[in-house]
């Protein structure tokens, strides 16, 4: 592999490792407004990890019968989520 390509995918790894960073500090153990495809809840993001998983948790899960944690990438969290002040 040429010098440059491995380079470039150091960088790519580097940013991404900085962006979980960067969503970690943003949503971690911080009250969620979540809309998945089975329903809207209130939740808590429980954990973020090195791969991009992100696991949600929430405790109303037998009234609103979704499933009591969840998992999603990373990629989506904008779209699954919304922070409750």
């Amino acid at each position: 592999m040429r010098q440059s390509k491995v380079k470039q995918q150091r960088r790519q790894v580097m940013a991404r490792r900085m962006m979980i960073e960067q969503l970690r500090q943003k949503w971690l153990e911080k009250p969620v407004l979540f809309t998945i495809p089975q329903g809207i809840g209130y939740g808590v993001v429980y954990l973020i990890s090195d791969d991009g998983d992100v696991i949600m948790t929430h405790a109303d899960y037998q009234e609103t019968g979704l499933p009591p944690a969840f998992a999603f990438n990373v990629e989506r969290i904008d779209e699954f989520l919304t922070e409750v002040m």
